[in-house]
């Protein structure tokens, strides 16, 4: 009897540990925070911008699966945008729900996608009719 005994209650203690457990079949959301450029590169045909300085970086916060970011651009200005975002390995895709740049709206961007310790550095070639900038920009965990 106290063999039996013993046994269920090993057995219920296993089970609540293991039940406990965050890493148990949780898929890890390694983009959740708050993140702050540091770097932009694009580059067109004729010129190729990089910045490392900005007077007022943009900041991008990351949900679950809900994103937003924005910057000040003027005195009396704001830029932003946001909407939902998947990832699967490297590819990190924005979903834009809203956005300054209207013509956005609605659409989908798929970036290549790389987090190395606090930084994360994405990239993609956003097209047009007539043109394909290459636009990569690297971000700094905030919190």
């Amino acid at each position: 009897m106290k063999k039996t005994i013993f046994s269920v209650l090993a057995f219920i203690a296993i089970l609540i540990i293991a039940c406990n457990n965050p890493d148990n079949d949780v898929k890890k959301n390694p983009y959740e925070g708050a993140w702050e450029v540091t770097y932009q590169k694009s580059v067109y045909p004729d010129t190729t911008i990089e910045e490392t300085q900005f007077a007022n970086p943009s900041v991008k916060i990351l949900t679950k699966k809900h994103f937003s970011f924005g910057y000040q651009t003027g005195e009396n200005e704001i830029f932003g945008g946001g909407g939902e975002y998947t990832f699967e390995g490297d590819t990190y895709t924005e979903h834009i729900k809203f956005h300054d740049a209207s013509w956005l709206v609605g659409k989908s961007i798929e970036f290549k996608s790389k987090i190395e310790g606090e930084l994360w550095t994405i990239s993609t070639v956003f097209k047009n009719d007539t043109l394909e900038v290459p636009w990569t920009e690297t971000w700094k965990r905030i919190e």
